[in-house]
């Protein structure tokens, strides 16, 4: 399983936030790169629910827990291009102290989001933001790496694509207005019984003006014939932010 989602089954994505927008939500807004703004010393805090599928010891296990991205720096990348650090921080409840967990590198351009974490590159947005356009955000994933294998984009044709702009989310806590809904890969071979080879390759996240990323759904397993599941599910949903 990649780093991304690590202590907790660990996931890939992403984000931060900002203030809130109040637009309406047909309204789309005129810097709409605001979908993901970027700022030292905010931070946003998810709850996460976690599956992790153990194929050694034939279980799948679920977790509750939290993560906090805080935008703790900003540095110029090898380009001169202004980016920023984001440290992921855990806690198995809120009665705990968080523990640092992983670290992020975001760059925003004028065309897109540059995302980076554990030696994975992907574009996670292109600006400007308009319905129903469509990338390919890990055409930088090594494809000669097999640790990198559930971001082919051969095997699993990725191909990001905006829908819903400007609708009002509710990721099941608090509703956001003027959000954006990016759809990533949603693949899957077979039901994971008996003698066929399956896997299941889902990823998604919701965006809100002025806030980031409020929400992120994150699924990769795989079953060998006759065996039982290998991977992970991740459902990140933003709580609280500054």
């Amino acid at each position: 399983m990649r780093n991304i989602f690590k202590v907790v089954a660990t996931l890939t994505a992403g984000s931060v936030f900002m203030l809130a927008s109040c637009k309406k939500e047909t309204e789309a807004p005129y810097d709409n790169t605001n979908y993901f703004p970027l700022q030292t010393g905010k931070y946003i805090l998810y709850d996460v629910d976690s599956i992790v599928h153990d194929d050694f010891n034939e279980t799948s296990v679920s977790y509750h827990s939290q993560m906090r991205y805080d935008v703790v720096d900003s540095f110029k990348d090898n380009q001169g291009r202004l980016s920023y650090t984001i440290n992921v921080m855990w806690r198995k409840n809120s009665s705990l102290e968080f523990v640092p967990s992983d670290v992020i590198q975001v760059t925003k351009t004028a065309t897109g989001l540059e995302w980076v974490q554990g030696n994975v590159r992907l574009l996670k947005m292109i600006f400007p933001v308009a319905e129903g356009a469509n990338w390919n955000g890990n055409s930088a994933v090594s494809t000669l790496d097999p640790q990198l294998d559930e971001y082919m984009v051969d095997k699993y044709g990725w191909n990001y694509k905006y829908a819903n702009l400007g609708a009002t989310y509710d990721p099941g806590n608090n509703p956001f207005y003027n959000t954006v809904t990016v759809n990533e890969v949603d693949e899957k071979t077979n039901e994971a019984v008996g003698d066929n080879y399956a896997d299941r390759n889902y990823s998604q996240a919701v965006y809100a003006y002025g806030k980031g990323l409020i929400y992120k759904e994150r699924i990769f397993w795989t079953y060998q014939p006759n065996k039982y599941k290998k991977g992970y599910e991740v459902v990140m949903r933003a709580v609280e932010q500054n």
